[in-house]
């Protein structure tokens, strides 16, 4: 059976070897447009620090810029590494985006920092680490981001500004496991699977089937919505999309060794001396990359598709 599945790109902002941080941002700001352009749903950022080979480390400014730049598509983290940073400030943040783009906003959550424990402990500076656990401090970012805090909690009366209805946009939870599938289904978010991070079909599938059993309806879901990330090569032929995986896997060798270089670009890896092509660090993995001219789904992931989601 034919599927249409809504299309959307989740964005870490690459800086190619040669290319400045301006070029990149620049890069970017015209992929949002042109997939506004062909019809993709949405145009999310991710969160990372201390990487060379990308500039995703502020999500939020790089989303404040393209809402000015695109109409309807919608914006969002992909997502808010949460123990990076104090739920107000994050809560305040995301109402002022939805203020830039109202209506189209979604706020992405993740409970990993997103980068090494020492950077980890530099973002939060003097205040060290977070120490609360995950589901207490989504809980106290929904409580800044509606206004509505329990009796006698510290923070009641502290008001996440700019002030209105409205502003706090949809939740969803970034998982790869389990863990995410059940923060998700218990406040009534959305669920992100990080398949480019977990490619494993059977989790993804569990995941799923957790999330869905035990959702709880909310204000921002009615029903359970699942968005899959997953990392996707397209060329004019299968040749030159298997050239394009080369420099991927050359990076994936460099962060193994602890380097943190610009993003190789695809037609200066040959000058690169690097083993055979199928040797096992030299391209990525598959499945967690596809190679292809068209798409060719890994066995058992059109069942993961069967039932696509309604659109916002």
């Amino acid at each position: 059976m034919s599927v249409s599945v809504p299309l959307s790109v989740l964005d870490l902002i690459p800086m190619p070897s040669g290319h400045d941080a301006a070029r990149a941002v620049h890069d970017s700001l015209q992929l949002a447009q042109h997939a506004e352009t062909l019809g993709y749903q949405r145009y999310w950022v991710a969160e990372h620090h201390n990487m060379a080979a990308v500039a995703s480390s502020v999500p939020l400014a790089m989303l404040a810029a393209v809402s000015q730049v695109t109409h309807h598509i919608r914006l969002g983290s992909g997502g808010v590494m949460l123990p990076n940073h104090a739920p107000l400030a994050v809560a305040e943040g995301y109402r002022l985006l939805s203020a830039l783009a109202p209506g189209r906003v979604d706020l992405g959550l993740g409970r990993a920092p997103g980068t090494d424990g020492r950077t980890a402990r530099a973002l939060r500076g003097a205040a060290g680490l977070m120490e609360q656990p995950f589901e207490a401090q989504l809980a106290e970012l929904i409580s800044f981001g509606h206004g509505i805090f329990p009796d006698g909690h510290p923070f009641d009366g502290t008001l996440a500004a700019p002030a209105g209805e409205g502003l706090f946009p949809p939740l969803w939870i970034l998982s790869s496991s389990g863990y995410g599938s059940r923060v998700a289904a218990g406040i009534g978010a959305g669920l992100a699977f990080a398949w480019h991070i977990n490619p494993s079909t059977q989790d993804a599938a569990l995941a799923a089937r957790i999330y869905r059993e035990a959702f709880r309806p909310s204000a921002s879901f009615a029903q359970p919505r699942v968005i899959v990330a997953a990392s996707v090569i397209c060329a004019p032929t299968q040749e030159e999309a298997d050239e394009l995986t080369l420099p991927l896997g050359l990076m994936f060798l460099r962060l193994r060794r602890g380097e943190t270089g610009p993003f190789p670009r695809w037609k200066k890896h040959r000058l690169i001396r690097i083993p055979h092509r199928n040797a096992p660090w030299s391209r990525p993995r598959a499945p967690e990359w596809w190679p292809a001219t068209r798409p060719q789904w890994p066995p058992g992931f059109t069942l993961w598709f069967a039932r696509p989601e309604p659109t916002n």
